[in-house]
């Protein structure tokens, strides 16, 4: 795909049977930031915007990692706004983008090498991994905030403040509804990538949940240790998005099967 500073008609797959046209934006910020500019014919979640965005800012940030920041939505576009019957739904958001380099973005389907570390270290990393990731993500399904705020690295935290994780952290939460599974099904060790900014060990965590109004939530997330640390591990990037009740039940099996693909779920 080529982006260009005017706005590049995209055409992406995202609900049961049909492709969602959608006009991509991006401004150049500096050499690390930019702002995209989503429009869309149909009105969108938040999550449902991030995932369309997510191929074109992996090719801004060339070879970077994409991590999105601020989100507004322009005009008297929101999420809640209610349309008339006559009226054509126009979605219209603009989304902060900084590209950091903490840690190599992994190929699709490759298999990492590990160094320097041998299979009993990295087993016990990929416990320590299990272990983070669950009382993570358990801190945000028990509202304990604060708790999960202080797990992310100086590098998240300096893009957002607390107040605003928080309110993001509880929105998601009320939107996705109560635990009721969850499947921690891919740990990956990388010690010392070659391509990070940062020397170290990572840990990335992939898992997938089912929650009360969400059967369907896919994410990963990344452990940093520092070489001089014994085990103060931060959370140095994480992603995920959600597949509601009624899409699930709206989407054919094979449009369910792209659908988890592109989220990067379970296979």
């Amino acid at each position: 795909m080529t982006l260009s500073h005017l706005a590049t008609i995209l055409s992406f797959f995202l609900l049961s049977s049909t492709a969602i046209a959608a006009d991509l934006a991006f401004k150049k910020i500096s050499a690390t930031e930019f702002e995209l500019t989503l429009t869309s014919d149909i009105s969108l979640t938040v999550d449902q915007a991030q995932v369309m965005m997510s191929d074109p800012a992996s090719t801004l940030c060339a070879g970077k990692i994409p991590q999105y920041g601020k989100y507004k939505f322009s005009g008297s576009e929101n999420l809640t706004a209610q349309k008339s019957a006559e009226e054509t739904p126009v979605f219209h958001m603009i989304q902060m983008l900084n590209c950091v380099a903490d840690l190599p973005t992994r190929p699709k389907g490759a298999t990492p090498t590990v160094r320097k570390i041998d299979s009993d270290q990295e087993f016990k990393l990929k416990i320590e991994g299990k272990k983070l990731t669950t009382a993570y993500l358990s801190a945000k399904e028990n509202a304990y905030y604060e708790t999960a705020y202080n797990m992310l690295s100086p590098s998240m935290k300096a893009t957002i403040n607390p107040e605003e994780w928080q309110a993001l952290a509880t929105a998601y939460q009320a939107k996705i509804g109560k635990l009721v599974s969850r499947d921690l099904w891919r740990v990956t060790v990388y010690d010392n990538p070659v391509n990070s900014s940062q020397p170290g060990t990572y840990i990335a965590v992939d898992y997938e949940t089912k929650h009360s109004i969400a059967p369907v939530t896919c994410g990963y997330v990344v452990w940093f240790l520092a070489p001089d640390s014994k085990n103060h591990f931060s959370l140095m990037r994480e992603e995920y998005g959600h597949i509601s009740e009624d899409i699930v039940k709206s989407t054919s099996a094979s449009d369910m099967g792209k659908l988890r693909k592109q989220m990067g779920c379970k296979k």
